[in-house]
């Protein structure tokens, strides 16, 4: 049986997450806890909007202009699935790019530390859990779907009024028909890579990766330590596998990191030998801090998004717990790319035949969405992707070309234990109005517009969805509103992301024992839920999540906190069920 009821310490901590801005809604973005996700600031939209608006466009325009190629749309043409087939279309969701795992909250847990907010990010957490959308059915390559789930949040049992967005489309990756590539691997051989196995790491991922290549394939190598060599200039891997595979084996970590020059090689490499028939691509590699040549992260982001501009895309990749997580996350996501971390042997392999098989060939260019708010209510934290811009009206996102990605189920685990690859989730909070007086029985939540560009035909698509709910805005049901189970678990997700955030925020602030309080009464709630899903066998993610949360506990406990009294966990943690 639960305790019932809130105690002293508890009270404690309700009066500490006021003063942090984070007892209203699902959760609030306060300056201390919300910078790391604080969607809406100016230097992430003045970043990416110059990538978004010059970006890839022209390059796009040559690229892929097979509107087939790399995808299985046997059931799919510009009408949609074909609904006279017996076997239907697919049901893939869209990865909207960024973090895709959540390796490195992960990693440092496992060397005892607790993660700082701003090391860790809503999409990579997202991009581990599986949701099933409903079936694009849209009648387009990508059909935007738009889902709502009101019930008091998890910690406080304050209204929390969450807009699922994801996008999904009926085309399916066809791994034997990708495109072919251009690929420079730039790698940190600095002295740092010989500890923890980091370079072992390097030459097994390498090995995967050069194995998996294509013939057709082009590919340099490119090693940076305080100079920059070049062992292997750009050519086919056809009759020089081997050769590359020797070159692998011969990595030896030595002297500082000159990152800066070390990518800028790579991306001459490619833009040298640029070819719009082929994905164009840099694979980033670093362990570190910059600490030779241009050290300075913005100047190293500035000189990058000159390439992708002309582009030329970037995937960037981390290991062990001292490189600049910010600097590596915001290359990958301004590049139109995906940033990795690889935090053991299993994740090595995942990622170097993940990447080169669902991240080569965009399903969508120029992907724009706008988010339109009911008069009743307003935009609140918007999670899941940094690409966002908070406006006037509610919210809006540009992506120059999404991708497919891999992840069938909530079972769809690799047998190292990854999940990487769910796709993209936009977990935006809408705050409620008062009533004054109003007496409405349903509310107009939101509108969602979608538009972007089509492969091969360089048709503009849009779509447009409206959200509502049957009940007045400011009402809480108190076994909550879901518009499906996919909602369900979504919310579930969203509200143990925010409880890590709260948690590490509150133990770096010098109150250990109330972040300890917002885990159990999370966890409560997340075991409460499992019992009641897929016929009380639970889901493979939320499990994982618990088990997460159960070892920042540990962790807490192991560099200074301490147990609760009592954590006043509700005798129904999970209401809905």
């Amino acid at each position: 049986m639960f305790k019932t009821g809130f105690n002293k310490t508890w009270l404690v901590a309700a009066m500490l997450l006021a003063s942090l801005g984070l007892t209203t809604g699902c959760s609030d973005d306060s300056d201390s806890l919300g910078a790391a996700d604080n969607l809406g600031g100016a230097s992430n939209n003045d970043s990416n909007n110059d990538v978004n608006n010059d970006g890839n466009n022209d390059v796009n325009n040559d690229f892929n202009n097979d509107v087939n190629n790399g995808f299985d749309d046997s059931d799919f043409n510009n009408d949609g699935p074909d609904q006279d087939d017996e076997e239907p279309g697919g049901n893939t969701n869209v990865n909207l790019g960024g973090a895709q795992d959540f390796g490195f909250f992960r990693r440092q847990l496992d060397d005892n530390r607790v993660p700082q907010v701003g090391e860790f990010d809503a999409a990579g957490f997202f991009a581990e859990h599986f949701t099933p959308l409903p079936e694009p059915d849209c009648g387009e390559r990508i059909c935007v779907q738009a889902m709502m789930g009101v019930m008091g949040n998890l910690v406080n049992r304050n209204n929390c009024t969450m807009l699922q967005i994801g996008l999904n489309s009926p085309l399916e990756a066809d791994e034997a028909n990708r495109p072919p590539l251009s690929l420079a691997v730039v790698v940190d051989v600095s002295g740092s890579m010989a500890a923890n196995g980091k370079m072992e790491f390097v030459r097994q991922g390498l090995t995967q990766l050069v194995n998996e290549l294509y013939d057709d394939d082009q590919i340099a190598i490119i090693t940076y330590e305080t100079r920059v060599d070049v062992p292997f200039e750009m050519a086919p891997v056809r009759g020089n596998r081997n050769d590359l595979l020797e070159i692998v084996q011969a990595l030896r970590p030595q002297g500082s990191t000159n990152l800066y020059d070390g990518l800028e090689r790579g991306y001459r490499q490619v833009f040298e030998n640029y070819d719009s028939g082929r994905q164009n691509r840099v694979i980033l590699l670093s362990d570190g801090e910059p600490t030779a040549g241009i050290t300075d992260a913005d100047e190293i982001v500035d000189m990058s998004r000159a390439f992708n501009s002309d582009g030329v895309g970037l995937t960037t990749v981390g290991l062990g717990t001292d490189f600049n997580y910010t600097m590596m996350r915001d290359l990958a996501e301004q590049a139109d790319g995906n940033f990795y971390f690889l935090e053991n042997s299993a994740a090595v392999d995942e990622v170097f035949t993940q990447e080169l098989a669902y991240f080569t060939v965009p399903v969508a260019f120029d992907l724009v969405m706008d988010v339109r708010t009911g008069e009743n209510y307003t935009l609140g934290a918007a999670r899941g992707s940094r690409l966002w811009e908070d406006t006037e009206y509610g919210g809006h996102i540009e992506i120059p070309s999404v991708f497919l990605a891999h992840r069938t189920s909530p079972d769809d685990i690799e047998p190292g234990g990854g999940r990487r690859g769910g796709g993209s989730a936009l977990l935006v909070e809408l705050m409620p109005a008062d009533d004054n007086g109003q007496e409405l029985t349903a509310g107009q939540v939101a509108t969602v517009d979608l538009e972007f560009r089509e492969p091969g035909t360089n048709e503009i698509i849009t779509d447009s969805v409206e959200v509502t709910v049957p009940f007045a805005p400011w009402d809480t049901p108190l076994r909550g509103f879901f518009e499906n189970e996919i909602v369900e678990k979504s919310f579930v997700m969203l509200n143990i992301y925010v409880g890590l955030e709260m948690a590490c925020g509150l133990f770096h602030e010098g109150d250990p024992i109330e972040g300890i309080v917002v885990l159990d009464r999370l966890i409560a709630a997340a075991e409460d839920y499992n019992d009641s899903v897929n016929n009380g066998m639970g889901d493979t993610d939320i499990e994982f999540d618990i088990d997460l949360m159960e070892q920042l506990i540990e962790v807490i406990l192991a560099n200074g906190g301490s147990e609760p009294e009592d954590s006043g966990i509700d005798e129904d943690p999970w209401p809905a069920d």
